[in-house]
């Protein structure tokens, strides 16, 4: 039902003009072609692989505050509350630990670090970070979700970018940018709400080229209804 309901908004978007998200040039290249109504393209003055046609912002936002789920490692799925009691006691061992992560940015100065997790769902990596000494907050456009982490975690999580903090030490966030509708504003925030040394760091699956040749198919079926953005060395640099 999902993939029919994407095809519908396709279609009726296929005529929408061709534009880069992020730089807004017109200046763009076809990388590839799925359902006959979806392209990749490739803007050529930023490097921003982007599908084509878009989703409104007022669609992305309503959309992720009920409709998006993805059954990795309890991402959107919230668990009961005997769910939620073992997987405190284990300190959420079983899903992905970013602490050696800031510990290698960090060497020796986690204690306090500022640390912001941008998209954070219910916010069981920032009560993970908290719980090694870090000063994390999270950031979550699903209001449900940062809800139930602030209720049922103890953790502080936004829903309203205004209310973020300045000053954090690290932004980072694990496979959101992909899904933004704009991925500059994204940017923007980050540098108002780093210190002037501080790091942006965004983990995004992988657009490039290399991987393209290497696993056509996976590269294909990274892109389309879920992941409107699609990014590359060229982008990032």
């Amino acid at each position: 039902m999902n993939k029919i309901k994407y095809l519908v908004r396709c279609i009726a978007g296929m005529f929408q003009k061709k534009y880069c998200p992020y730089c807004s040039s017109t200046q763009l290249s076809l990388v590839e072609r799925k359902y006959i109504v979806t392209t990749l393209l490739k803007c050529s003055n930023c490097g921003l692989l982007h599908r084509h046609p878009k989703d409104s912002a007022k669609f992305l936002e309503k959309f992720y505050q009920s409709e998006y789920h993805i059954n990795i490692e309890l991402m959107t799925d919230l668990p009961s509350v005997q769910e939620l009691k073992i997987l405190k006691e284990k300190n959420f061992s079983e899903l992905k630990d970013y602490l050696p992560f800031v510990e290698s940015l960090f060497p020796g100065r986690t204690d306090n670090l500022k640390v912001l997790d941008y998209g954070c769902s219910w916010g069981y990596n920032v009560y993970k970070l908290k719980n090694n000494g870090i000063d994390a907050e999270g950031y979550e456009l699903s209001v449900p979700r940062a809800d139930f982490g602030r209720k049922n975690l103890g953790v502080e999580i936004y829903s309203d970018e205004h209310k973020i903090r300045n000053e954090n030490e690290l932004v980072f966030s694990s496979h959101v940018i992909e899904h933004l509708y704009a991925i500059q504003d994204f940017v923007e925030l980050s540098k108002k709400i780093l210190t002037k040394d501080g790091v942006f760091i965004a983990f995004c699956p992988n657009g490039s080229k290399e991987f393209q040749l290497r696993n056509p198919s996976l590269f294909s079926v990274t892109w389309g209804s879920l992941h409107p953005n699609y990014l590359d060395i060229d982008f990032a640099t």
